[in-house]
C-alpha cells in the first residue's frame, strides 16, 4: 500500500508556486514566474480603459441628426406630407397669384402708338403699342381688353380689343395689331372722343382677365389700368396753308381747293374718312370744304381740299364781315373759322365723328397779303385784269362791285347811318377797320397782277 501511495505521489505536479509553512517566500524561480505574468495582466487593463473611453466619446450634432432621423424617419415622411398638403394649396392658391397681380398693378402700360380709325358708323380698327416690365419671364395667354371711362359711375366699355399671346422678359414692347371692332356704347365712345378733342391729354381705361403662366406655375390674374395718352389740343395749329379760285367753277360748284395743316398733338393716329368743313366769318357760313380720306398721324399733315366759296354771300356781305375781322385786320390777318358738316366713310356718314366735330370749331389766321395774292393769281395768272370787269364776270353785277370798291375808298364813323349823297346805304364799320385792311388788300391785288 505504501509503495503504491508513493507512487501517485510521484505523479502530483503543483499548480501554483508553494510556500513554507511560516510563510517564506519562494526562491529566484518563484519570483521570476509572478514577474513574467505581471505585463499580462497590465496589458488587459489598459485595453479595458481604452474600449470605455472609446465608448464614453460624445457624438457630433450631425451623428446625433443622423441617428435621431433614422430612429424616427417615418413620423417625419408622415409630418411632411402633412404639411405640404397644407402649405401647397396655399402657394399655388393664394401666394403666387398674389404676386403675379402685384406685377401687373405696378405696370406702368404707357401707350407709345397705335390707332383709332372708322371703318363704318358701327365698327372701328383699333391697334395699341405699349409695353410691359416684368422681373419674371413669363406666358400671357390672349385676354380681351375692354376700354371704357373710368370717370362713368357704371362699367360701359365703348370698344374691346384682343391682346395676343404673347411671352415677356423684362420690359417687353407689346403690339396689339389692328383689329376691326364693334363699337358696344356710342355714348361712351362720343365722351372719350370729345376729350381726345378738346383737351391736350385723355384718359384711356382698360380692363380684362388673363391667365398667367410661371412655368409649369399658372395663375389667373385682372388687368385694370387707367394712362394718359396725348391727344389733339383742340387741333391747336390748324390753319389753310394754300387757297386757289378755280374759274370757271365745276358743274357741282367747286370752285376752290387748296392745302390745310391738321395738327395731330396725340400718341395716337386717327382716321375719319371723308371730312366736310363749314367756312366760316363770325357768325356767317361763307364756304364749304371737303378733306379727303382724313387719316392723320401724330404731327402736322398737310391735306389737300377742295370745295366752295360762297363768292356772292361774301360780296353781298363784305360790311358784315370785314366788321367781325376787325381785330384780325389790325394783326393783317383774315380769320377763317372752320366747324365740322359731315364725315362720311364708303358713303356711310360716321355718327360718333358728327356729333363731336360739328360742335367744334377751329380758327385759321391767314396773312391778309397772301389770302389776297392766292385768290387774285388764281384767275389772273399775273395779266393786266381790271378787277370790277374781272368780278362782273364772275358775279354778273357791276353795280354792286363798283359800289363795294367806291366804299373802300371812304371810312364812316360809328354813328353814321347812311353814305355820302348818292351812295347806296352801306353796313355801319368801326373807323379803322379798313384802313390797314384797303391797304393790305390792294397790295394783295398788286402781287396777284404781277405788279408788285
Amino acid at each position: 500500500m505504501a509503495s503504491a501511495f508513493r507512487e501517485d505521489n510521484s505523479h502530483y505536479e503543483p499548480t501554483s508556486p508553494r510556500t513554507s509553512v511560516h510563510g517564506a517566500r519562494g526562491g529566484d524561480g518563484e519570483e521570476t514566474a509572478n514577474a513574467a505574468e505581471r505585463p499580462s495582466n497590465d496589458a488587459s487593463s489598459a485595453d479595458h480603459v481604452q474600449e470605455k473611453t472609446a465608448a464614453a466619446a460624445p457624438l457630433t450634432k450631425k451623428q446625433k441628426v443622423k441617428r435621431h432621423c433614422g430612429k424616427f424617419w417615418w413620423w417625419y415622411l408622415i409630418g411632411s406630407i402633412i404639411l405640404l398638403a397644407i402649405l401647397l394649396p396655399i402657394l399655388f392658391l393664394v401666394i403666387v397669384p398674389a404676386i403675379v397681380q402685384r406685377i401687373l398693378d405696378n405696370q406702368a402700360m404707357p401707350v407709345y402708338g397705335g390707332a383709332f380709325i372708322a371703318v363704318s358708323s358701327k365698327e372701328l380698327n383699333v391697334s395699341i403699342t405699349t409695353s410691359l416690365d416684368t422681373p419674371l419671364p413669363a406666358n400671357i395667354d390672349p385676354v380681351t381688353l375692354f376700354m371704357y371711362n373710368a370717370e362713368t359711375p357704371e362699367f360701359s366699355p365703348f370698344v374691346n380689343i384682343t391682346l395676343p399671346q404673347m411671352h415677356v422678359d423684362g420690359e417687353t414692347e407689346i403690339n396689339i395689331p389692328g383689329q376691326t371692332v364693334a363699337i358696344t356704347n356710342e355714348t361712351e365712345l362720343i365722351y372719350w372722343f370729345s376729350n381726345v378733342f378738346d383737351n391736350p391729354k385723355v384718359q384711356l381705361s382698360t380692363r380684362g382677365d388673363s391667365v398667367v403662366r410661371l412655368g409649369a406655375l399658372h395663375s389667373n390674374a385682372h388687368i385694370q389700368k387707367t394712362v394718359e395718352v396725348s391727344s389733339l389740343n383742340k387741333l391747336s395749329g390748324f390753319g389753310i396753308q394754300h387757297m386757289q379760285l378755280m374759274m370757271p367753277a365745276e358743274a357741282n360748284g367747286t370752285n376752290i381747293q387748296g392745302t390745310l395743316n391738321l395738327p395731330n398733338w396725340g400718341a395716337l393716329t386717327l382716321g375719319i374718312g371723308n371730312l366736310s368743313l363749314n367756312l366760316m366769318s363770325g357768325d356767317l357760313r361763307i364756304g364749304l370744304i371737303t378733306v379727303y380720306d382724313v387719316l392723320i398721324p401724330p404731327g402736322n399733315n398737310t391735306r389737300y381740299f377742295n370745295g366752295e366759296l360762297y363768292l356772292d354771300v361774301v360780296f353781298q356781305n363784305l360790311g358784315t364781315i370785314l366788321s367781325s375781322q376787325g381785330d384780325a385786320l389790325s394783326e393783317g390777318n383774315i380769320q377763317i373759322d372752320a366747324t365740322g358738316n359731315s364725315t362720311v366713310v364708303n358713303g356711310e356718314h360716321i355718327h360718333f365723328i358728327e356729333a363731336i366735330l360739328n360742335n367744334r370749331r377751329v380758327t385759321s389766321m391767314i396773312p391778309v397779303v397772301k389770302l389776297v395774292g392766292d385768290l387774285i393769281s388764281s384767275f389772273t395768272n399775273g395779266s393786266q385784269v381790271s378787277i370790277p370787269n374781272l368780278l362782273d364776270d364772275v358775279f354778273g353785277n357791276s353795280t354792286l362791285i363798283q359800289d363795294i370798291l367806291t366804299h373802300w375808298n371812304t371810312t364812316t364813323t360809328a354813328g353814321d347811318s347812311t353814305a355820302a349823297k348818292g351812295k347806296r346805304s352801306q353796313p355801319s364799320l368801326r373807323k379803322g377797320v379798313l384802313g390797314p385792311g384797303l391797304s393790305l388788300l390792294k397790295l394783295g391785288m398788286k402781287m396777284g397782277m404781277g405788279k408788285f
